[in-house]
């Protein structure tokens, strides 16, 4: 099964640039369509985080950030608007926290609350200042007010099992872009924190090149979803089960993924032509198709706002609550 999909994969073609518009309106099917969506997604867009409510269709923005991370009492972790910071702001969005301030652009990405909520894992990427931490280049975690407890070096991207665990990813990508190498370390790995470091076991050593990037586990933690060779896929903990989730209608590439709470639906950045413009879009689909799920213009995957407008902005971590 393997040496077939290494041959399927080794003939597509890795990731170009990606340049990021506004979002448009347009009439080019039904899509908007609940599906049994329900809660909230909360996404940034451009420098800002907002919310939508897949009820009301609503999608208010709340305040100044990226990469948002909701938090159980209703605060929300997040980075700064130039990745400068880790920041926290409370539910009402009337205070902001700084965590971290890395005093450098482009070092903090993808916050997320441990689930025992005392602990934050970030990608931490510093390369020029003098480092707080003593991992520069890799994931940190940290409690609350930013005192260092581990590091894992050169593994990116970590998001928490609900046992304390995390699964990271061995090569870095800040919006969706593919490195044109793999990294000697490629892959997904679980991480189990040991002290102030981590051991890793590959979940599945033969996923290397194409390198998988972007892991979102499922609320059961039975299941994870990342990006490889532009698009979605899907596999159980143990690295059985892997199944491709997405497939291209024309140009489109999807990158950061979040599941629904009860683990039925994936919602993934995807970037595209939309009428005669490029820009990125939310699509939602089922976490078990059994097919590789098409995102066409007109399939009704797309949420949108109350005046039809798909759910758009940047790309980054997002929750769904």
């Amino acid at each position: 099964m393997f040496s077939k999909l290494n041959a399927l994969l080794s003939v597509l073609a890795l990731s170009g640039a990606l340049v990021l518009s506004g979002c448009s309106k347009d009439s080019d099917g039904p899509g908007g369509g609940n599906n049994g969506w329900s809660g909230k997604l909360i996404h940034d867009w451009s420098s800002s985080v907002r919310e939508y409510d897949f009820s009301s269709k609503a999608d208010p923005e709340l305040f100044t950030g990226r990469m948002p991370n909701r938090m159980p009492n209703g605060s929300t972790l997040h980075t700064s608007s130039v990745f400068e910071r880790l920041e926290m702001t409370n539910a009402s969005s009337s205070q902001k926290t700084v965590v971290y301030d890395a005093r450098e652009t482009t070092a903090v990405y993808s916050p997320q609350l441990s689930p025992d909520g005392t602990m934050i894992a970030f990608t931490h990427n510093k390369v020029y200042e003098p480092s707080k931490y003593p991992v520069k280049r890799g994931t940190v975690i940290v409690d609350l007010q930013g005192n260092y407890i581990a590091g894992i070096p050169d593994m990116y991207s970590a998001v928490w099992l609900p046992d304390g665990r995390l699964v990271v990813a061995g090569d870095h990508s800040s919006d969706g872009y593919v490195p044109s190498t793999p990294s000697a370390k490629a892959g997904l790995y679980i991480a189990t924190i040991n002290g102030t470091t981590a051991t890793l076991t590959n979940i599945n050593p033969q996923l290397a090149n194409p390198t998988p990037l972007l892991p979102s586990v499922s609320p059961d933690g039975k299941r994870v979803a990342f990006m490889l060779n532009k698009h979605i896929w899907t596999m159980n903990i143990d690295g059985s089960n892997l199944k491709q989730l997405t497939a291209s209608d024309n140009d489109n590439e999807e990158s950061f993924t979040t599941w629904s709470p009860d683990g039925k639906h994936i919602a993934v950045w995807t970037y595209k032509t939309f009428e005669n413009s490029y820009y990125t879009a939310v699509a939602i689909v089922p976490s078990d198709a059994a097919q590789p799920i098409v995102l066409k213009n007109d399939a009704n995957i797309w949420p949108r706002d109350k005046d039809g407008y798909r759910i758009s902005g940047g790309r980054g971590n997002m929750s769904w609550k």
